[in-house]
């Protein structure tokens, strides 16, 4: 709601200034949109067309000094004086056209790259291809004619009449798809003319539209703002009347920055307090660490909406529980399940993150404002899960009877990328998370970990967030069967500055070997990974990585290399052992 009457008026001006810009835009959009249709044509289209053209003229007339040259042989004998003027003029005639050919496959390659939209498809897709065909054609016909002038100077006419026949067969071909090229070519330039004539009479019945819909528009508002002060004054009284009741869901709605729009957020910071307050309390008491409902509270508006951020997302997963679940007494295997559930989320809330939730063995914690710096998520999330490997190591020692040697481990996946994050649920039911393809992400970074044999693997967009703070490896670059997309992996090893010389050395080894795989050189790569094996005869990734190289040197990818794995199946380690 504006302030004053003036302040209404100019509001009105201001739209129909809005109104005028967004006329204008659309006017210049459709004129250029014309434009590019006829600077396609004349640009491009018709300087093809007139060169195809001067070639086929030049065709008939090098087809005629043939004629004409063949008359001088049968009279005149193979070595008449006049055979060679009119060479000459054939090999000038076989120059103009090469000339005129480079012009059309010039101009062809330029409206391709100049005026893309036009030369994708219909009669102009691959029209730079036939001009190249057609000079191939040419140069064939050319090196017929040298062929027949080199019969006749040696006095083979026998031969040089075969080499005549072919020739002819040649030319004819040539100026047949030649004429239809320039007939396909013409009728493209009569439709795109069409074509504009058509979207000149849109936009003239667009913009008499448009200046229709703004004088409707503008008269509607100016009723809309004369009724709108007695609404306002409605509005206010019956929600005061509704608080007092004790309605503490009502709320006021004044758009603008008027003195109605400010009693308005006024009065709901003061419903926003009592309500958030009430059902904060109501809803996360039982379930969430007290400095996030602080938190919560701070932020009005967190419990009532949902909201896009770029978050961070670790979804961690017990291995081998299965078969600990089967033969394990119920009684023992609740006491496991409440130490690892302890340990697991216990590192997420010291490090400032949030549990979204349980799903069976699996744990989820998201990080991201305002629990946590714009910056600093990747950071926490990355610490929560070298803490949560430390713990369940711990763990494992502690249940060693129970749990032996039967693989019982976790793998984390961590992603760093845009979520909705906010209440999400139904009016009975309802949970603060996160949702979004970077939670998705997360999850499939958790099971890669065993293709590595790794346990903790992030995202790029996480290293890069935690770079200089966390120590990682760049493990790999995959792609995805049926997909261009490139994921990049990363292992979390350490926190920064915590991780030996000798680790230092090995990391470093294995990523110059991964820079030799992915040129190409595995010669080179070979021994440096031969060398991380020796330091660390477990690290499964750079076994995998020679099982690859020896796989590509079989040529088993059905593509040349680039220097990224494509995976059929990126949990299956099948498709990436040798």
């Amino acid at each position: 709601m504006l302030r004053t009457i003036r302040a209404k008026f100019l509001g009105v001006a201001a739209f129909f200034v809005v109104w005028l810009f967004v006329a204008t835009g659309f006017s210049v959009i459709q004129s250029l949109g014309i434009n590019g249709d006829l600077e396609a044509v004349s640009r491009y289209v018709t300087p093809v067309k007139d060169a195809l053209s001067d070639v086929r003229v030049r065709q008939l007339e090098q087809i005629s000094l043939l004629d004409r040259y063949m008359r001088v042989v049968e009279n005149d004998g193979p070595h008449a004086p006049l055979l060679n003027g009119i060479e000459i003029e054939i090999a000038a005639k076989q120059a103009q056209i090469e000339q005129a050919f480079r012009k059309t496959f010039t101009f062809a390659a330029l409206g391709r790259a100049q005026a893309s939209s036009h030369f994708e498809n219909g009669v102009l897709l691959d029209l730079d291809v036939r001009m190249r065909e057609f000079a191939d054609v040419s140069a064939q016909f050319s090196l017929g004619m040298e062929r027949l002038l080199s019969r006749v100077g040696d006095g083979d006419l026998m031969d040089a009449q075969r080499q005549e026949n072919i020739v002819r067969g040649l030319h004819r071909n040539i100026v047949l798809d030649l004429r239809n090229e320039i007939l396909r070519l013409e009728k493209y330039a009569a439709d795109t003319v069409e074509s504009v004539s058509r979207s000149e009479d849109f936009l003239i019945q667009a913009e008499f539209i448009m200046m229709l819909g703004a004088v409707i528009i503008g008269v509607s508002l100016a009723y809309y703002m004369a009724h709108a002060v007695v609404v306002a004054v409605r509005k206010t009284t019956n929600a005061l009347n509704d608080i007092q009741s004790g309605k503490l869901d009502t709320s006021l709605d004044f758009k603008g920055k008027g003195d109605f729009a400010r009693l308005a957020d006024a009065f709901n910071r003061m419903s926003r307090e009592l309500r958030v307050r009430f059902r904060m309390r109501e809803r996360f008491g039982k379930y969430v660490d007290p400095k996030v409902i602080n938190n919560l509270i701070n932020q009005e508006t967190a419990l009532e909406n949902s909201e896009k951020r770029v978050m961070t997302v670790s979804v961690v997963n017990l291995t081998g529980f299965d078969w600990l679940a089967e033969h394990t007494p119920p009684e023992k295997l609740v006491d496991f399940l409440n130490d690892y559930l302890t340990a697991m989320t216990e590192p997420i809330s010291n490090h400032s993150g949030i549990i979204d939730n349980f799903v069976g063995d699996r744990v989820i914690g998201f990080w991201g404002p305002p629990f946590c710096g714009e910056n600093a998520h990747a950071r926490h999330a990355c610490q929560a899960a070298l803490e949560q490997v430390a713990r369940f190591n711990a763990l494992k020692t502690k249940y060693a009877d129970l749990i032996g040697d039967h693989g019982l481990d976790i793998r984390i996946g961590i992603a760093t990328g845009e979520v909705v994050v906010g209440s999400i649920g139904t009016d009975k039911s309802r949970a603060y998370t996160v949702v979004g393809d970077c939670v998705n992400y997360a999850n499939r970074l958790e099971k890669a970990n065993r293709v590595y044999g790794t346990r903790i693997l992030a995202s790029h967009e996480t290293a890069n967030m935690a770079a200089g703070e966390i120590e990682m490896r760049d493990l790999d670059h995959v792609v995805l069967l049926g997909t261009e997309h490139v994921v990049y992996l990363y292992e979390v090893l350490a926190p920064g500055g915590q991780l030996s010389d000798e680790r230092r050395d090995w990391r470093s080894k294995y990523e110059t070997a991964m820079t030799h795989y992915r040129e190409g050189a595995f010669d080179k790569a070979k021994p440096l990974y031969e060398a991380v094996l020796e330091f660390d005869h477990s690290d499964f990734a750079a076994q995998l990585m020679m099982n690859r190289m020896e796989r590509l040197q079989r040529r088993e990818q059905d593509r040349e290399w680039n220097g990224t794995w494509i995976v059929r199946d990126p949990y299956d380690r099948r498709d990436v052992e040798s």
